[in-house]
């Protein structure tokens, strides 16, 4: 999360960061808004219900965790860098998961999406 949160940040964007602990202190310092939520693993609702569309890269159970709470929320993921095989394929046919070749497809998309 930092990587993402240095390049919005050095790209003049404005930085948030949603915590898993209580503590604000633990935020990166690329974060311009730290909301400390104490709720663990739980803030990943915040961060999928939150979104308009998710995009993940390649990660461990907590990035599998937010996919698989995006799809079921009915959020477009957008994959970066990995594939899920065929445990999404549902949600492949219906046009809510895809996957992207590039980070700037990855923005293509983004766009078309959200407009």
């Amino acid at each position: 999360m930092e990587a993402s949160a240095k390049g919005a940040k050095e790209a003049g964007g404005l930085t948030v960061g949603i915590l898993a602990d209580r503590h604000k202190g633990n935020a990166s310092k690329y974060i311009d808004i730290a909301i400390a939520t104490g709720m663990g693993d739980g803030r990943n609702y915040i961060n999928v219900l939150s979104s308009d569309l998710v995009v993940a890269l390649p990660g461990r159970a907590g990035t599998i965790s937010e996919i698989a709470l995006a799809l079921k929320s009915g959020k477009k993921v957008i994959l970066l860098g990995f594939d899920t095989g065929d445990v999404f394929e549902y949600y492949r046919q219906d046009g809510l998961l895809a996957a992207a070749g590039t980070p700037e497809q990855v923005i293509r998309m983004i766009k078309e999406y959200c407009g």
